[in-house]
C-alpha cells in the first residue's frame, strides 16, 4: 500500500464532498488494495461517505511507475454509487483477514480484484454510476 493511502486512511482526511460541497466531510472509511493490473502497479478500492449529508460512494486510486525513472502517476476518483452497491462492497472488505496485502487470497480480494483478458482491472464495470468527481483534499 502507498505511504500516501495509509496516511489518508490513518489521519482520516476530509474531501470535499461534491454532494453538499461541505470540505473536508467526505472521508475514506474502509479501503482494500488490489494486484497490479495491465495498467496501473497500486490499486485501492475505497468506501466513502460525507459526515455531513450522507452522501455514500466508492473511490479509486491508483498509481502507475511506468515511465521515466521516479516519475509516478496518479489518479483518485470518486464515483457516487447506490447504496446497496456499496454496501455490498464494503461488505467484502470488512471479510477480508488481510485488506491491505494485495496478494491475499481472500474471497474480497478475487471479487474486487478481477481483470480481464487484457489483464486490465474491471473495477466499477457493474455499478450504476450516478456521479464521477475528483477526490479534492
Amino acid at each position: 500500500m502507498t505511504a500516501r493511502i495509509h496516511a489518508i486512511e490513518k489521519e482520516i482526511m476530509g474531501y470535499l464532498c461534491p454532494q453538499c460541497l461541505k470540505s473536508d466531510s467526505l472521508e475514506i472509511i474502509l479501503s482494500i488494495e488490489l494486484s497490479p493490473d495491465s495498467r496501473s502497479d497500486e490499486i485501492t478500492l475505497q468506501i466513502l461517505t460525507c459526515s455531513s449529508c450522507g452522501m455514500y460512494g466508492v473511490g479509486v486510486y491508483e498509481e502507475s511507475r511506468r515511465g521515466p525513472l521516479g516519475e509516478d502517476h496518479w489518479e483518485h476518483c470518486g464515483y457516487q454509487v447506490d447504496r446497496p452497491y456499496a454496501d455490498a462492497i464494503a461488505h467484502l472488505i470488512k471479510d477480508c483477514p488481510n485488506r491491505f496485502n494485495r496478494r491475499c487470497s481472500c474471497q474480497a480480494h478475487a471479487v474486487l480484484g478481477k481483470v480481464d483478458s487484457s489483464g486490465r482491472w474491471q473495477g466499477l464495470v457493474q455499478a450504476e454510476i450516478m456521479q464521477t468527481f475528483g477526490l479534492v483534499p
